[in-house]
């Protein structure tokens, strides 16, 4: 895979208590967007267990967890959450306003992942909701593939291969 061209307009940032709201905001808005919240969703519950989850994330109390605001020419745009352990690196959540989707961003943050496990000799993996063939297409056209199965989610892996440039 060839290193991936600079994009300009995306800028990741470490997120912060002030993001809270926001990047709980980014979830809700791109799962309704794309029509995945059931009919029975409680919003307030939602926010509230995602909001304290991400604040666990923002305070460091996760190890390996880096969660960022995606930043789009100066506006926060979405989301991005990595994990990286000592044998691979997961993509632990990627997402953008509906506005700022199929514009290459998603892509562009994702191959700059793989080069940096390519370069660190690492796995990448994901794990991605089975109601959500959009995101699946997109890592599969990245070369992840399919390794695991696990109740509403596939698990998908992209091996760092020498050579592969």
């Amino acid at each position: 895979m060839p290193p991936v061209a600079p994009n300009p307009a995306a800028f990741l940032r470490p997120a912060t208590a002030h993001d809270i709201n926001f990047l709980t905001d980014v979830v809700i808005v791109t799962a309704r967007a794309q029509g995945r919240l059931p009919e029975d969703f409680d919003e307030d519950e939602f926010r509230r267990g995602f909001a304290e989850w991400t604040s666990e994330q923002v305070a460091g109390h996760l190890p390996g967890s880096l969660t960022s605001v995606i930043e789009i020419d100066g506006e926060r745009a979405g989301r991005l959450r990595v994990v990286r352990a000592s044998d691979h690196m997961e993509l632990a959540g990627i997402q953008l306003l509906p506005a700022h989707q199929g514009h290459g961003i998603g892509t562009y943050l994702i191959e700059e992942l793989l080069v940096e496990a390519r370069g660190a000799g690492l796995a990448a993996r994901v794990s991605v909701a089975k109601d959500n063939p959009r995101a699946r297409a997109l890592y599969e056209r990245l070369g992840f593939v399919v390794v695991g199965d696990e109740g509403d989610e596939t698990q998908l892996e992209w091996a760092a291969r020498p050579g592969s440039d």
